[in-house]
């Protein structure tokens, strides 16, 4: 991690379109090179330095971690904390493509429902339990070709995904309204049945499955 001075945050951020604030600062500020800055800078109570430190820390390590497992995820330039500060900066190369949800709006024929269910079912085969999942957090780089943004909260099992928390994970894209109306007003398949078909379950955990899905979608 390497130091940055106060004008150096300063000189980012006005070198960009800033998106968000927290703390007096924007949260994501994108430059006209599509490298894009993400910031730390949250005062509230019972957060400290080291809490901050550890959001940008585990943004970077995941990103690191992710891409060792072949996800595509954007590449890290710079890891920083802000001198005299509790603020932490990272800055990275924008993940080209548009999200699932951007197509989904403009163009919900380029979106590929079973194709994007493989994609998270590979994910959860490799172990990766990416909890920030929805449909803007899912990048098409091309088409059958899919990245991850915004990956601070995942966790990795040493082995694929248990089942319930598969059916949480999936459904948690669909809690997202607009979302969920664009895919049934699109009249696409529908996510649940597009994982189910890459599942081999009996019938009695395939039963479970759909259940637990439903109560995390409506929570």
């Amino acid at each position: 991690m390497k130091q940055m001075t106060t004008q150096e945050l300063d000189s980012l951020c006005r070198n960009g379109t800033a998106i968000d604030s927290q703390g007096g600062y924007p949260c994501v500020v994108i430059h006209p090179d599509q490298t894009i800055t993400k910031i730390w800078a949250i005062k509230k109570r019972f957060f400290s330095s080291n809490t901050l430190s550890h959001y940008a820390t585990r943004f970077v390590n995941n990103a690191a971690r992710l891409a060792a497992l072949g996800i595509r995820v954007p590449e890290i330039l710079e890891h920083a904390k802000v001198e005299n500060s509790h603020i932490r900066v990272v800055k990275y190369k924008s993940l080209p493509g548009k999200s699932m949800r951007e197509l989904l709006k403009e163009d919900p024929d380029q979106v590929d429902i079973p194709d994007l269910c493989r994609f998270i079912f590979s994910l959860h085969e490799l172990g990766i339990l990416y909890r920030s999942i929805h449909l803007g957090n899912i990048i098409q780089t091309a088409p059958g070709e899919y990245g991850l943004i915004d990956f601070t909260d995942v966790k990795f099992y040493n082995k694929p995904v248990p089942l319930l928390r598969r059916a949480a994970n999936l459904a948690f894209p669909l809690r997202y309204d607009k979302d969920a109306k664009r895919i049934k007003k699109a009249k696409l398949p529908k996510i649940l049945k597009s994982y189910l078909a890459l599942l081999k379950l009996d019938k009695a955990h395939k039963k479970e499955f759909k259940q637990h899905f439903k109560h995390y979608k409506k929570r």
